[in-house]
């Protein structure tokens, strides 16, 4: 992959410092990095490393405790979570969140339509509906056209982890964050993940919480590793696990 740092323009994302705290725990701490417009980055670290947690802060789930977070200069800090979908930022769960009972184009559909200006209308999708275009479009994208017509209840775990990233790029925003996109997915599901990252445009900055190794390498541009709500090693993905911390953390002392 290739770096696309641009020091002319503002990062995607600039954090200052940020840490969240609930109670005497303190989940994310001093975090400071800058994701340069168009960047892939992967963020890695064990359980409980803060990852997620730092992913909540960042789109406004749980507000900083401490420090600054930025998105293409502008100060986000204390934004609220839908304004900071407005000005461009998506992101997918853990747990795939669709609406069981509604089928793949209902639910492309709906994630279109939330971000119009009359998007709790109950109209349904017809024909020469833009928002239907839009969502067509993006499960041709996402390379579920075939499936527009099932129920998401029905797919399997991968073919619904893709229509939660196609409702995530439908929104068409300008940061898309994954958190762990491989997580349950079989060997035969991986390359199709990966087929469908390396196909995202290179305007669209993409921050990826991943275990597998192998998907977050191959699609990052550039690696931070977190270990107990810190940042401890950040490099190019073909150098990180030639750092000592990294290799204390994911195969312990003495290992190489």
């Amino acid at each position: 992959m290739r770096s696309v740092q641009n020091t002319a323009a503002p990062p995607a994302l600039d954090l200052r410092a940020v840490g969240r705290t609930f109670g005497s725990l303190r989940a994310v701490a001093d975090v400071t990095l800058a994701i340069a417009s168009g960047e892939r980055r992967a963020i890695l670290g064990p359980n409980g490393a803060g990852k997620t947690t730092l992913f909540n802060t960042l789109l406004g789930d749980f507000p900083p405790t401490s420090g600054t977070i930025s998105l293409f200069g502008e100060d986000i800090t204390r934004m609220r979570p839908q304004h900071r979908i407005r000005r461009g930022m998506g992101r997918t769960y853990q747990t795939s969140l669709l609406f069981d009972g509604l089928n793949v184009e209902e639910n492309l559909y709906l994630a279109v339509r939330g971000m119009r200006t009359n998007r709790l209308s109950l109209l349904r999708p017809r024909r020469g509906d833009v928002a239907l275009a839009q969502a067509r479009a993006t499960a041709e994208r996402m390379r579920i056209s075939h499936l527009l017509s099932r129920d998401v209840s029905d797919l399997s775990h991968g073919q619904r982890r893709q229509v939660e990233i196609g409702m995530a790029l439908a929104a068409e925003p300008k940061v898309l964050m994954l958190d762990e996109p491989a997580a349950g997915l079989s060997a035969a599901e991986r390359p199709e993940l990966n087929r469908i990252l390396a196909g995202l445009p290179r305007d669209l900055t993409l921050v990826l919480i991943e275990h597998d190794m192998d998907v977050a390498l191959r699609n990052a541009d550039m690696v931070t590793v977190m270990k107990d709500g810190r940042v401890v090693a950040e490099d190019l993905p073909g150098r990180i696990s030639d750092n000592a911390v990294v290799r204390e953390i994911y195969l312990g002392g003495g290992h190489h």
